[in-house]
């Protein structure tokens, strides 16, 4: 499981570059919130070195959310996918999203205001 920041500069360290016979120009990540379901995705470009760097080894995605609309909206977990060119999935795996210390960051978060039923979850504005 990786684990990122809420608001911060991450780096993903990943050997998606050793699972592919091809070279791309991009990649796109899409996280998928497991219990609200929202998906949201980042391109990265191979070409910027402020995004991506690789070795040998392994390759270095840097994902920002410090900047506005950038950031994950919800704490939690999330699934990833990890497409090269954008069609062809290269990665998969879980994600946790740990929110900020910081005090007077507000962030979303699930309420459940029934306890008996754990069908439904609601989600709290």
């Amino acid at each position: 499981m990786l684990i990122l920041n809420k608001g911060q500069q991450n780096e993903l360290v990943l050997n998606i570059n050793n699972n592919s016979r091809q070279d791309f120009s991009g990649y796109t990540l899409t996280f998928t919130h497991i219990l609200s379901q929202e998906v949201k995705s980042y391109n990265i470009s191979t070409s910027n070195p402020a995004q991506f760097g690789e070795n040998e080894r392994y390759c270095e995605i840097v994902l920002n959310f410090q900047n506005a609309g950038q950031d994950l909206n919800y704490e939690g977990q999330y699934q990833l996918q990890i497409f090269g060119n954008g069609t062809n999935l290269v990665y998969t795996g879980m994600v946790r999203l740990n929110g900020t210390t910081e005090e007077g960051n507000d962030y979303i978060s699930y309420v459940s205001p029934d306890e008996d039923n754990s069908n439904y979850i609601y989600i709290q504005d």
